[in-house]
């Protein structure tokens, strides 16, 4: 199941206000009912980790090739246009696979 949305910047921060101001999450939940009253105290008490009142990136994944590794392709190309991309992979001990490889490419602009 997906989450749901997060919350704008100016209404987590218009909540913070108002509880800076004395208000308790109650009366903050009934000015604003669409929001609720547990996620009213998660944002009050996760503002002090908030830089600029915006959330923190979500961890993900963690990535494969290291920058060393994506440098190694990418020298590799230049010095060889033709190099195969088992030779690639060759140079990175085959961590990735050939759609990563190819992936990569893309996000760099290099084609064929």
């Amino acid at each position: 199941m997906a989450r749901d949305k997060e919350l704008t910047p100016a209404i987590r921060e218009r909540i913070c206000e108002l509880h800076a101001i004395g208000w308790g999450y109650r009366r903050i939940h009934k000015r604003y009912p669409d929001i609720s009253l547990s996620t009213i105290r998660y944002t009050v008490n996760k503002e002090s980790e908030r830089r600029d009142g915006v959330s923190k990136p979500r961890p993900g994944r963690p990535k494969k090739l290291t920058e060393a590794d994506k440098d190694l392709i990418l020298n590799a190309i230049r010095e060889d246009p033709k190099i195969t991309a088992e030779e690639l992979l060759a140079k990175v001990d085959h961590k990735v696979t050939y759609r990563s490889i190819k992936r990569l490419l893309n996000a760099e602009n290099i084609r064929k």
